[in-house]
């Protein structure tokens, strides 16, 4: 007897509803594209060497981004659509135009300085750009699967997120640019190191911090502060910009000590009971 061998079945693609898999909240999209416009303006700019500019564009995409998420929020509006989206729009305006800032400010902006040490700066550039831009590609990948998977908590973010990443970058640019008209050669040494600790930070598992989930009690104290902040960056963004931008950067250390000490409290509470 010869067996007839099976025909293998046809796989039978699930009908799905495509209007609900892209659907989006109007409100939340339309900061989230004026995110990706604000980063389209400032690529613009960088290219046309108006690099403050730039940055103070890039600035204000960052508040355009932790608006998009807070109004879905609010509204109960978020979406995998509107997720992978905002997604999108990271890599271009926090991604991709810092990276360019690294390339065009950093190593190529200065002629006089350029062609006295030659063109392997300029090719140095290129490649710590490029994996300042893998590294927040990564980091975002990496973020899209944790959210979904539900691995931390909202208030938590592991590495660095890429909005301060692209923030440690500018602040960087606004706060050397009018000190170093004529960069020496050893800037640009430092500029490629920091900017790869910032790409380390984004990828590595040190935790940050987010203003979610702020205790009613002290509410008031954060408007207040926050308040202060808008207020100073506005008179001095040169200054306050690089300084909060620091803060955070450094704002795991900070909670760690601070964590310890509450910990050698509630120890010695526990002994005198």
């Amino acid at each position: 007897m010869i067996k007839k061998e099976k025909k293998p079945r046809k796989r039978r693609l699930r009908k799905v509803n495509l209007s609900k898999l892209t659907g989006i909240s109007f409100l939340p999209s339309v900061f989230t594209l004026f995110n990706l416009f604000l980063g389209f303006a400032a690529l613009k700019n960088i290219i046309n060497n108006n690099y403050t500019e730039a940055a103070y564009l890039i600035v204000i995409s960052v508040i355009m981004d932790g608006f998009d998420g807070t109004v879905a929020r609010l509204t109960k509006t978020e979406s995998d659509f509107g997720m992978q989206l905002d997604s999108l729009v990271d890599a271009v305006s926090f991604g991709l135009v810092p990276g360019f800032f690294i390339y065009l400010w950093g190593f190529t902006n200065n002629p006089s300085t350029f062609e006295l040490i030659g063109k392997n700066f300029g090719k140095i550039g290129l490649v710590v750009g490029f994996l300042y831009v893998s590294a927040g590609v990564i980091r975002l990948a990496r973020f899209n699967v944790f959210k979904n998977a539900d691995a931390f908590p909202s208030n938590v973010f592991i590495g660095l997120p890429i909005p301060g990443a692209a923030l440690s970058i500018l602040s960087f640019v606004l706060f050397t640019d009018e000190y170093i008209k004529t960069k020496p050669n050893y800037f640009f040494i430092i500029f490629a190191i920091y900017s790869l600790i910032i790409a380390y930070l984004m990828i590595s598992n040190v935790k940050y911090r987010t203003v979610k989930k702020i205790n009613s009690k002290h509410s008031l104290v954060a408007l207040f502060i926050l308040a202060s902040i808008i207020g100073s960056a506005i008179i001095f963004p040169k200054v306050t910009i690089p300084a909060m931008t620091f803060l955070y950067l450094t704002s795991p250390i900070l909670f760690a000590i601070f964590s310890k000490k509450n910990i050698k409290k509630e120890d010695v509470e526990l002994e005198s009971k």
